[in-house]
C-alpha cells in the first residue's frame, strides 16, 4: 500500500494551545518529513460602519477606553495580510468554515483599534460601575458595592 499523506485546504478558524487563534485560508505543507499548516490571513481595508451594539473603544472626548454606545459611527484601521506556519503540536482544533465566516471572525478574533468618528446626537457612553456621573455623584445603589 502506498504511503499517502492527507492534507487540508480551505477557510478555517484554527484554535491554538495557549488561547490563540489563526484565521484565514489554511493549506497543508510538507518540508521533508515535517508537516505544517499554513494560515494565510487576508488584508483588511480601513472601513467605517455604525455600531449595532455597545462596543469597547476610545472615547474621542476623553481619549479613554470605554463602552461606545450603539449607533456610533466608528472606523477600523487597515490591517495587512500575513501568513503563519503552524506545527500540528500547537493546534487544538481546526474549524473549517466559509470565507465570509472567517472574515467575520477576523473582526472578532483579531480586533483592531476602534476609532469613534461620530456618536449619535444626545448619546453618552454608558457609565461603568463606580464611575461618577456628570455632577460627580456615584449612583446610590453602586456606592454600597464599592465601599
Amino acid at each position: 500500500m502506498p504511503d499517502v499523506q492527507n492534507h487540508f485546504e480551505g477557510w478555517a478558524v484554527v484554535e491554538l494551545f495557549g488561547h490563540g487563534k489563526a484565521i484565514g485560508f489554511v493549506t497543508t505543507e510538507y518540508y521533508g518529513t515535517s508537516c505544517l499548516f499554513r494560515v494565510d490571513t487576508p488584508e483588511r481595508a480601513e472601513r467605517e460602519y455604525t455600531l449595532e451594539k455597545p462596543t469597547w473603544g476610545e472615547d474621542p472626548e476623553t481619549m479613554c477606553s470605554r463602552l461606545i454606545p450603539k449607533g456610533s459611527k466608528v472606523k477600523r484601521a487597515a490591517a495587512p495580510g500575513h501568513s503563519r506556519l503552524l506545527g500540528p503540536g500547537s493546534i487544538f482544533a481546526i474549524n473549517p468554515c466559509t470565507e465570509d465566516v472567517a472574515k467575520m471572525q477576523l473582526e472578532i478574533g483579531e480586533p483592531r483599534p476602534l476609532i469613534v468618528v461620530e456618536m449619535p446626537k444626545g448619546a453618552t457612553a454608558p457609565m461603568l460601575p463606580g464611575e461618577p456621573d456628570e455632577e460627580g455623584d456615584i449612583p446610590e445603589d453602586e456606592e454600597e458595592s464599592i465601599a
